[in-house]
Order: structure tokens, then sequence, then C-alpha cells
């Protein structure tokens, strides 16, 4: 434990003066103005179209492809809602409520009473329209590929699970007001009738949801880096231990001095000191999934202040829900901009090393997902440069849990660095951002263009934004975001 009080007190201050911003790497400014969602934030294009560079002469768009996460949803399961009213409930039972502590519990029912009727991990409206909107932008730019005459074969590909095949759903309701393709296909698309029924003819777990599924058959290759990632990961529910290095800095992060201040500050806007006293002492709250009886727990300060944290996040992704109870929210009137920065960095932190980057020198969190890029560099590889041509675009459908890996294993901007062992990751001194990273229905997408000579050029885009490959590989020119196909293959070993 001495070692997670050096980190503690090592990384507090440094922070501080970083956490302002979910797109900044750094800041030396600590007043804190805008509240941050890390992962949780709502999606918007990072880059106008009219901005995007040109092909180089001679080059056509023959093929573009898509990975993208699910849109806004409702939370994933009862258990931030459950909890926080827990701890409301036995604070109002003490009569250790503030004047704004005593709203809090009908906030919470509201927010219960959305999520129950739009049903716990399902897309928000909002996220519908996320989805549906990227589908609009996607034909908008490449209508010589997608809106010319012809049904066109375009194969969709989900995760399994029901966020992600509801984005299909209405990524593809969308796209088809402006592209006519083949609706009921094996090959191609096979049509979704119901956004709430999960097609199972779209769902490839071992590209889309590896984290989670043991590479078999074609995918075999890939077990190595699974069993890799479980070991890493553990496995709290039958009780395997994380990485020495991961239990380390997790536990430091909840250890560092300024999350006890935050939580502190937070709850007793709400709480009288002497409840979040109790609380500090030690309590037993649990919300369990009537899903699969997996089990969260309050056992401090702390936890409920994240409790209340990861509340307030999924507010500006269910806006919809809210207008149609008829009475906002308003859940940042229980925390700060302040407060909501230093959560979003515990929050992104997590992330960063259970799912990204990670540590310096290790590549265990991001070898999974080399199942998904040799996935994207087959399609370029096989439909484009082999000349099968057998479709004109792939777009596939998944998770927060797809995306942070994938970016890492390829290593764009905002996802180039590891943390030390020994050494927190901390806004000031990385780059990576959970609302960056991965915010509801972040995407990656390459677009394919070829020239009379069949040379194949690769344009990435980012959440809608250019954005370079990993450094060392070389550009078709300096300052372009084109790439030859070649030369993508060779920086990143691509064999196929």
């Amino acid at each position: 434990m001495n070692r997670i009080t050096t980190l503690s007190a090592a990384v507090t201050l440094a922070l501080l003066a970083g956490c302002n911003s979910s797109d900044d790497s750094t800041s030396s400014d600590s007043t804190i103005t805008e509240y941050q969602y890390s992962t949780k934030a709502v999606y918007s294009p990072q880059q106008e179209a009219a901005t995007y560079q040109a092909a180089p002469a001679g080059f056509e768009p023959v093929y573009t492809e898509l990975v993208a996460r699910h849109g806004s949803r409702a939370l994933s399961s009862p258990k931030y809602d459950v909890l926080t009213k827990l701890v409301w409930e036995a604070a109002a039972a003490q009569g250790a409520l503030t004047e704004l502590g005593q709203t809090l519990g009908h906030k919470v029912d509201l927010v219960t009473a959305a999520n129950e009727a739009l049903g716990y991990g399902l897309l928000s409206q909002l996220g519908k329209e996320e989805h549906a909107n990227l589908a609009t932008r996607l034909a908008d730019r490449l209508p010589g590929l997608l809106e010319n005459s012809g049904s066109h074969c375009i194969k969709v590909e989900t995760s399994g699970k029901d966020r992600a095949n509801e984005s299909a759903y209405y990524f593809m309701q969308s796209l088809a007001a402006k592209v006519d393709y083949v609706s009921d296909s094996d090959s191609c698309y096979v049509t979704q009738d119901d956004p709430s029924e999960i097609t199972k003819a779209l769902a490839n777990k071992y590209e889309l949801y590896f984290h989670k599924t043991e590479p078999k058959g074609d995918y075999a290759q890939y077990l190595p880096a699974f069993e890799a990632y479980q070991t890493f990961i553990g496995d709290e529910d039958n009780g395997v231990d994380p990485a020495p290095e991961l239990t380390e800095a997790l536990e430091a992060l909840k250890a560092l001095p300024q999350t006890k201040v935050m939580a502190r500050q937070m709850l007793e806007r709400i709480y009288s000191k002497a409840f979040v006293d109790y609380l500090a002492n030690g309590v037993e709250f649990v919300a369990v999934n009537p899903e699969d009886g997996g089990k969260t727990y309050v056992h401090d300060e702390v936890d409920a202040a994240l409790m209340l944290y990861n509340l307030f996040i999924i507010g500006p992704g269910m806006v919809r829900e809210a207008e149609a109870e008829g009475e906002a929210w308003n859940l940042e009137q229980y925390l700060t901009p302040e407060e909501s920065a230093w959560f979003s960095y515990l929050s992104d932190a997590e992330d960063f090393y259970e799912k990204g980057p990670s540590f310096a020198g290790s590549t265990v969190t991001y070898d999974i997902a080399q199942a998904l890029l040799d996935g994207l560099f087959n399609e370029v590889q096989t439909q484009v440069v082999e000349g099968e041509g057998a479709r004109v675009a792939k777009l596939r459908f998944a998770h927060a849990e797809t995306i942070i890996p994938l970016v890492a294993l390829m290593q764009l901007e905002g996802s180039r660095q590891g943390a030390e062992v020994g050494t927190l990751m901390t806004q000031e001194n990385n780059e990576w951002r959970g609302g960056w990273v991965s915010p509801y229905a972040a995407n990656i997408q390459w677009d394919v263009y070829e020239n009379a000579d069949k040379q194949v050029l690769v344009k990435m885009l980012y959440n809608e934004k250019e954005v370079a490959f990993k450094e060392g590989c070389e550009p078709v020119s300096a300052g372009s975001f084109f790439y030859d196909f070649t030369e993508l293959k060779r920086c990143y070993a691509y064999a196929g």
C-alpha cells in the first residue's frame, strides 16, 4: 500500500491542471467550466465534410468500410440508479438530506422510469438519430460510389448484442433513403425487420465482440491473444485476480486523495457530513442485475459518488426520453464541472488500463483487436486489390470494447502512449480521453480509391475527422491523408 500512497500523492496536483477538457491533451488552466462525460459523451462529427482533402488526380472511390460503436443508450442495467436510490433512502431514514438532497430521490425515479420504459441497455432516441445521421453523411460523402444507379451489395455485421443490432437497423433504414442496396442476401445485408430482435445472421463476435469470445475455426490463430487478455483482466465473478500491475493501478486511482475530496464535496451537497462519514466508515449496498445475477456494490463514500456520477453521465444521451417525461432531469445540479472532470478522469483511466494503450511495453490489451484489423485489411485486399468486387462497402456495429483496443492497436490519435508501471496515467501526462477515443457512435472509416493503373489508396476518418495512420506509415505526399495500400500493409505488417 505504501507504493499506492506514493503514486496517489504524486499524481493529484498534476492531474488537476490537466483535466478540464475531454479533447485537449494538457492544460495549465485549473478552472473547469464544462461538464465531462468520458465515454458516455454524445456523438458529433469532428470535421466539416467540406474541408476533407480531395483524392489525388485520377483516383475515384471504389470501396468503403466502417466500424462504429453503438449510439447513445439507456443505462446498461439497473445499478447506478438503484444504488443511488438506496443510498438516498438510507440518508432519508436518518434525516440526513440537505435541501438539495431532498430533490434527488424524485430525479432518480424519473431516470429509472425512463430506463424501464426504454429498456436497459437499448438505444435511446438520440442513439438512433446518431446512426441515422452517420449513414446520411456517409452516403453524401461518397455519392459516386453509393448513390449511382444499381442495387449495391453492402455487407453488414454486428457484435450480436442488442444495441449494436439496433444501430445497424437504424443506420440501414436511413441509408435506404439515399442508397439502393440489396436488402435480403446472406452475402450482403440480411434485412432486419424489427430492431428489437437480434438478427443472428449479421453477428460476427470473433471480430466485433472479441474481448469475450474465444476464437475458434478460422479465427483460431487469435486464441493466444485472447487467453493472454483474459489472464491480464482477471475474472472477478470466478475469483480470478487481474494482473498485479493492473490491480495496483486501479487501487491507486481509488486511493488518490483528490478522489475522496471530490466524493465528499459532491455528497455533502446532498447529504449531511455525518451521513457521508457513515458511508466513509464502510457500508454495503448492493444492486443485482436481473439478467445475469451480477452484483454491483457501494462500500464507501467514493463508491456512492461514482454511482451518482455514472447516473449523471447517462443524461445527455437520454435527452429525448427526459423530454417525453415532461420534466427536465437537471442532474447537473448535484455536481460541479470540476467534480465531473475528476470522475471522468477516473473512468477514462480505468478504460485506458483495461482496454486501451495500458502499460508501456505491453500490447496485451489490444492484441485481441488483431482479428478486426486484419478484417479491415482483408476487405481492401480481396474486394479491391484482387478484384473480387462482390460489394461496395462493409459496415460493422459494435461497442466501446471494440473501438478502444482497435485504435490502440492502430496507434491512432489519442491512443499512442502507454503508461509506465508505477506512474499513473493522468490527463497531464497522456493524451487519452474517453470523449474522443470512444464517445457514443465512435467510428473508424476507410475510404478506398483506385486509378486506371490499379493503384489503391486509403484515407481514414476517425469520428469523421481525417487522421493519419500510425507513425512510420508514409502518405502519398507530405501532409496528405491518402496512403498507398501497399505502404499500409508494410507499415502494419499485414501479410494477407
